[in-house]
C-alpha cells in the first residue's frame, strides 16, 4: 500500500453541498461490526483540521480492532462446511474402466493458502490410508501449512 492509500485507509470523503454537508467518515468493518463516525468541516475547524482528526480516530480504532490475520481469516468455517473441519474435505476422483463401467476414489484433501492469490492442496487416498488415517493427514497437513501462513487479510487484495 502506498503512503497516499494508507493515509486514507478507512477514509471517503462526504460532499453533498444541497444538504450543506461536508465530512470526512471514517468507516471500518471488524469481525462483523460496523465502526462509522462522521468528521464535519464546520464542527472541527476546516477541512484540512477534520481529516487530521479522522486518521487519528482511525489509527486508535485500527490498534483497538486490528484487522484479522490471514490464519484466523483461513479458519473461518463457512455454512456449506460439512466435515467440521475448515479446509478438509472428502471427495471423489472418477475414471472410465475400459469395459465402460465408472470407478471412483475417495481421498481426504486439505488445502490452505500460501502466497497472496496462491493455495496448496494434499489429497490423502482412503483406499490407501483407510478412511480415519486418510483424515488424519489431511488435518495434520492443513495445520502444518497453516502454520506457515503470514501476515494480515486485506478483503481488497482477494
Amino acid at each position: 500500500m502506498s503512503n497516499k492509500t494508507r493515509s486514507m485507509y478507512g477514509i471517503s470523503r462526504i460532499d453533498d453541498p444541497a444538504h450543506h454537508t461536508h465530512a470526512w467518515r471514517v468507516s471500518l468493518r471488524r469481525r462483523g461490526t460496523l465502526h462509522v463516525k462522521n468528521f464535519p468541516d464546520r464542527k472541527h475547524g476546516g477541512h484540512r483540521k477534520a481529516l487530521r482528526l479522522a486518521q487519528q480516530y482511525r489509527d486508535a480504532l485500527v490498534r483497538r480492532h486490528p484487522p484479522l490475520t490471514r490464519q484466523e481469516f483461513s479458519n473461518i468455517r463457512r455454512r456449506h462446511n460439512q466435515t467440521g473441519v475448515v479446509g478438509v474435505c472428502r471427495f471423489a476422483s472418477g475414471y472410465r474402466l475400459k469395459n465402460g463401467r465408472m470407478r471412483y476414489s475417495w481421498y481426504w484433501e486439505a488445502i490452505w493458502p500460501t502466497t497472496l492469490g496462491e493455495h496448496e492442496t494434499l489429497r490423502f487416498s482412503v483406499n490407501k490410508l483407510g478412511e480415519k488415517g486418510a483424515f488424519e493427514k489431511a488435518y495434520a497437513a492443513r495445520k502444518r501449512g497453516l502454520k506457515q501462513v503470514k501476515g494480515v487479510f486485506w478483503r481488497c487484495q482477494t
